[in-house]
């Protein structure tokens, strides 16, 4: 009987600590510093950078997508003009070279027509913008989260390497400026 009454009881203190864990309300009144809490106040705000970068992945899919089609559909036409212009049977050296020759210019041409189309240009422009685009967005994320952290953001360090260059520039111009006192000082004496 003892035993089963020190058994309930430790299940209770069991039960006891596991609630203890699971209460928000306790957690909720951990102290307001650090990197967690910062993270934890501009949850909205992340989420709404990650939805934004969802879209901008999407986007990039589809350009990519786009892109590959037409890159493959020349690939496609290209070796279809090779087997077109290449001779039926590869037997001698100079069949093995008009072959070569054959496949060449079927890729050069095909290629080139593909490079030099509107068509590309406007499928590339979309692809390098949501590139640029899925960049921007991760830079924001990143500056957002060094910010948070306290740590210097890119355009906070670039900023700085602005400075030092004006710095050393001023540097550089201070002993130009000495350098020519003292030349004009030698010369006088």
């Amino acid at each position: 009987m003892v035993e089963n009454g020190s058994a309930d009881n430790a299940q209770e203190f069991m039960q006891e600590q596991v609630n203890k864990m699971f209460e928000w309300s306790s957690t909720l009144k951990l102290p307001t510093i650090g990197p967690m809490y910062a993270f934890s106040k501009d949850f909205s705000s992340y989420t709404n950078d990650f939805v934004t970068l969802g879209k901008v992945m999407v986007e990039l899919k589809n350009n990519m997508d786009s892109y590959w089609s037409l890159v493959s559909a020349a690939y496609a036409r290209a070796v279809r003009d090779t087997v077109e212009r290449a001779p039926m049977q590869l037997t001698t050296k100079e069949d093995f070279e008009k072959y070569r020759r054959a496949a060449i210019e079927a890729f050069e041409d095909t290629f080139t027509t593909l490079f030099t189309s509107s068509e590309f240009s406007e499928v590339y422009g979309k692809l390098f913008g949501s590139q640029l685009n899925v960049s921007k967005t991760m830079q924001s994320i990143v500056e957002k989260n060094f910010k948070t952290l306290n740590l210097p953001t890119r355009s906070e360090v670039d900023e700085m390497l602005k400075d030092i260059v004006e710095l050393k520039r001023t540097v550089r111009d201070m002993k130009r400026s000495v350098e020519a006192r003292n030349d004009q000082a030698r010369i006088a004496t």
